[in-house]
């Protein structure tokens, strides 16, 4: 195709080389002249690069029958173009689908060129025969592509349609072929009873049966009228323009109940119809199309009156769709198209009417399962059937009914009971630290130095200014003793006594003060607090040359040669049935079994000793509640601070069914508030 043409001389251009083609088709010549003129034509028709005609021969191979311009596609120069063709060839011949492939195409399909390829079945009665082998330009734009496949598909039909005719030509029992169509096409309707397979059996079989472009299927719903299946398409796009066209141009047909023909010719058209006809077929290029109104069949079984010979109700038949035949590229309807047509309306009708019947059926799923169920306890079955229920149902009393102990699962640790956290006193700056990690210590030992510059700065200043008074201290006093001598005191003998008392006053305070500095000196050296071992971990790394704050926390120590205790981890969620259990034994020393994490294949058992009356968040589990629990060091081969321990917390006793699937049960209460 030339880009000087404009889009309407194109399209133009193809449809006359499409009807040459059909014309052709209906042809009598040798097949080697047909398929020479007819790829010319197509290949005209697409502006291609070459093609090729390929049928089945004797020994069931694929042949070429003929070809035209095959070699410009370097065809012939590739070693293993043939072998690649013949698998590429095989593939449509298998699913009978024209289909395109192209360079960058998502397969495993190897091209023997470097062509746009499209390739498109021929068939005599559905029977793959052969194939049409276009070679396009590879730098074809994609948004052509549908067209192309479209219309070699088309064109491939007619192909199609003239080795059907000579086949028809070579036998003389045609007539009963085509009634074994026809009876296939009706067992396939009735086959089913899902409007959606019943539909596409419609639009896809009966094409071939019609020999037509396009078949549709509308239903009418009230008086709305929807565009249910179209053939060659798995889902109908109620949204495209051309379907919805069509639906308006179905719905003003069917509402006059007649079949309706255009063939090209206007002056019978109803008023009502032309603005919608005309609008479908500026749009859908359709030459001929004609739609066939579908009414619901009568009832086979009649009423009581009826039956009795009575006045039957004179009752329009319902309309329950219609049948929608096209033509593209011929305006004229196809020998025996409209006979076809009415001998398949009641067919189609009927197997409408009884999906839609079946389907109508309220909860039609929940009936069906019922009835399956139903089936399947028919003879044996039944037996094993009530074995099966006896079994869940006594399964179910027993999970009822049977008491089990219930326990909540929580993980903790083994952790001395007497332990103590070492803080600093003063800020300052780690200078020395005399212990380490794992060392046993006694109670006031020293184990870390800090320094505070500024407070050895404030002792020296305090202890200078306590020097400066006490000179003043002693020189006031020497005067006032100097100044004794005399009977009676003088003025400044009082003034020195005034001086000496408030010196006095001065010293006792700046003494004081100075027994505080030097105390907090003191302090600065951190001491253990209590015997046991330190278990910090690399306090070197820690502490070495650090600042640290007044309150900051500094090491542990805890004393392995006391009690030890269970730090458990409870879920706050959990905690509910550990309250109960504990209000209703009326203490808190419910039993708890446990177990190493280094030593899992022993149990060992304790108590629990305390509840915390708070809940903290933990980064593992989430809220959590601290729960302490006491049991005997000695039943342990080895105790170590911190050793991971999984814990079960005995509650008492609930039904076996709770006991298994309380998690399930509990999730359900609080996501849905059962």
């Amino acid at each position: 195709m030339t880009s000087t043409q404009s889009p309407s001389q194109t399209r133009e251009r193809v449809i006359r080389i499409a009807r040459e083609i059909e014309e052709f088709a209906h042809s009598n010549v040798a097949a080697e002249t047909f398929f020479r003129e007819f790829l010319r034509r197509v290949v005209a028709g697409l502006g291609a690069t070459a093609g090729a005609a390929w049928l089945i021969d004797e020994s069931g191979r694929l042949a070429i029958k003929s070809e035209v311009n095959l070699a410009d596609t370097g065809f012939y120069e590739e070693p293993e173009a043939i072998l690649k063709n013949q698998r590429l060839l095989s593939d449509v011949l298998s699913t009978a689908e024209a289909r395109i492939f192209t360079a960058d195409n998502e397969s495993d399909v190897h091209l023997p060129t470097d062509n746009l390829i499209i390739v498109a079945a021929l068939t005599i009665r559905k029977k793959p025969v052969g194939v049409i082998e276009i070679f396009q330009r590879s730098n074809s734009p994609k948004q052509a592509h549908p067209g192309y496949l479209q219309f070699v598909e088309q064109m491939s039909g007619y192909a199609s349609h003239y080795l059907t005719e000579r086949e028809k030509a070579s036998q003389t029992d045609s007539s009963l072929e085509a009634w074994e169509e026809v009876d296939q096409f009706v067992q396939q309707i009735h086959r089913s009873l899902d409007l959606t397979e019943v539909s596409a059996t419609i639009v896809n079989d009966g094409r071939q049966l019609l020999d037509a472009d396009r078949v549709s299927l509308a239903m009418q719903y009230g008086k709305k009228t929807v565009i249910e299946a179209i053939n060659g398409q798995d889902k109908v796009n109620k949204r495209a323009n051309t379907v919805r066209l069509l639906s308006n141009l179905a719905n003003k047909v069917l509402s006059m109940r007649e079949t309706f023909i255009y063939s090209g010719a206007v002056e019978s058209i109803p008023p009502q119809i032309e603005e919608p006809l005309a609008d479908y077929l500026q749009e859908s290029g359709t030459r001929m199309i004609m739609i066939l109104p579908l009414f619901e069949p009568e009832q086979v079984i009649k009423s009581d009156e009826e039956a009795l010979g009575g006045r039957q109700k004179d009752v329009p038949k319902k309309l329950i769709g219609g049948l929608i035949v096209e033509q593209i590229t011929d305006s004229q309807p196809r020998p025996h198209l409209e006979k076809r047509a009415d001998l398949l309306a009641g067919h189609i009708a009927s197997g409408i009417a009884n999906s839609r019947n079946h389907e109508s059926i309220f909860l039609m799923r929940f009936w069906r399962f019922i009835g399956r169920c139903f089936a399947a306890l028919r003879g044996k079955t039944l037996v094993k059937t009530l074995v099966i229920t006896a079994l869940i149902a006594a399964a179910g009393v027993a999970l009822a009914l049977v008491p089990y102990d219930y326990r909540v699962s929580c993980d903790g640790r083994l952790m001395p009971t007497v332990q103590r956290e070492v803080f600093t006193n003063w800020e300052g700056e780690v200078v020395a630290i005399h212990v380490e990690s794992g060392q046993r210590v006694k109670k006031g030992d020293l184990l870390i130095e800090i320094r505070n510059e500024d407070l050895k700065t404030q002792v020296v200043d305090t202890q200078n200014k306590l020097k400066e008074l006490r000179i003043q201290s002693f020189a006031t006093n020497a005067r006032l003793q100097a100044g004794n001598n005399n009977s009676r005191p003088t003025e400044d003998d009082i003034n020195l006594r005034g001086k000496l008392y408030e010196l006095r006053t001065q010293i006792f305070g700046v003494e004081k003060h100075l027994e505080i500095l030097k105390s907090r000196l003191d302090k600065l050296n951190v001491k253990a607090p209590i015997d046991g071992v330190v278990t910090t971990f690399q306090i070197e790394q820690l502490l070495r040359n650090r600042p640290v704050q007044r309150g900051e926390l500094l090491l542990e120590i805890m004393d392995p040669t006391g009690p030890w205790q269970l730090e458990l981890d409870v879920e706050e969620k959990r905690m509910g049935h550990i309250l109960r259990a504990t209000e209703k034994k009326g203490d808190i020393g419910l039993p708890v079994e446990f177990i190493l994490a280094t030593s899992n294949e022993l149990t060992y058992e304790g108590e629990v000793t305390e509840i915390s009356t708070r809940a903290n968040s933990s980064e593992e589990s989430g809220s959590i509640v601290e729960t302490y629990a006491t049991f005997n060091k000695e039943e342990l081969p080895m105790l170590r601070i911190g050793a991971e321990v999984s814990a079960k917390i005995d509650c008492g006793e609930r039904s076996l069914f709770y006991v298994l699937f309380g998690d399930v049960v509990e999730t359900c209460r609080r996501y849905f508030w059962f």
